[in-house]
């Protein structure tokens, strides 16, 4: 007598299942493997370095009895964190190629199809975004104040970097940039065009605060003044050490997490109601 053999499914335990620490893992494999990704910070390591190089050397040696020894150490900051005005520009292009370029491939729809509810594919890109520009801006104004400290202090200057406001200045920079790079995100995800994105971001952090003065020293409007105190460009550098305005450090945060915040949720609302 012969007997039929059923055979059973076997079921991989062991591949696991979907999670959002896979995702994240996903969008930073994707992150990396990007030449975009490379030369992005490798511009925004120069430029903060460069920047800083060519502001420092090029004080005059007669500046620092100008300034009183109380301003010393943010003067020295400042010097720092310059490039970050630069740098801005280029984690803003970065944050739209990131989402703009998955469409332009076709590639969102296989990372739609892995995961249906599509908002963790965005959360995953912003932490992922968030923390790689942090990291850098970071390292990058960290790197630029140790360039600056002794090349200023030869002419004068004190310099204390363990000083709470060298340190938040650092920090402050590099939260700025992960910001900026999020908000940039929300951008291209809103607008899906690396062109049109890019344009959008530059726009909003370069563009339009030299729209605002432009018209404030027009028309000399005193509400355009303050309005512009309320950029994310200028909140980002109020971050870094600047004066946005007479804004405690925790003002210019909220604001550019308010730009940040509106950018990414409206961009998250369009994900989750468009076609791929």
């Amino acid at each position: 007598m012969s007997t039929a053999t059923a055979t059973m499914p076997v079921r991989h335990t062991s591949l696991g299942h979907l999670n959002f620490a896979r995702v994240i893992r996903s969008e930073w494999i994707k992150l990396r493997s990007l030449r975009s990704t490379f030369w992005t910070y490798a511009i925004v390591v120069i430029l903060g370095l460069g920047m800083t190089c060519l502001v420092a050397f090029s004080i005059p040696d007669t500046i620092a009895k100008q300034i009183p020894a109380a301003q010393h150490s943010a003067f020295v900051v400042n010097t720092a964190s310059f490039g970050v005005t630069f740098g801005q520009l280029a984690v803003a292009v970065l944050g739209v190629l990131a989402i703009s370029g998955e469409y332009s491939t076709g590639m969102i729809r296989s990372s739609f199809a892995a995961v249906p509810k599509r908002l963790p594919v965005l959360a995953a890109k912003a932490i992922v975004l968030f923390i790689a520009s942090f990291v850098v801006g970071v390292v990058t104004v960290a790197g630029s104040w140790a360039i600056a400290a002794p090349v200023l202090s030869g002419k004068g200057f004190t310099a204390d970097f363990w000083s709470a406001d060298t340190l938040w200045a650092i920090l402050g920079a590099g939260a700025y940039l992960g910001l900026v790079s999020v908000f940039a995100l929300g951008l291209g995800t809103i607008l899906r065009a690396g062109a049109g994105g890019i344009a959008a971001a530059l726009g909003v952090v370069f563009l339009l605060p030299i729209i605002v003065n432009l018209v404030h020293s027009l028309t000399n409007i005193e509400w355009i003044g303050k309005a512009s105190n309320y950029l994310i460009s200028a909140a980002g550098a109020g971050m870094a050490g600047s004066d946005n305005g007479g804004f405690e450090p925790w003002a210019n945060v909220l604001i550019v997490l308010g730009w940040t915040a509106v950018a990414f949720i409206v961009g998250a609302i369009i994900l989750k109601r468009r076609d791929a």
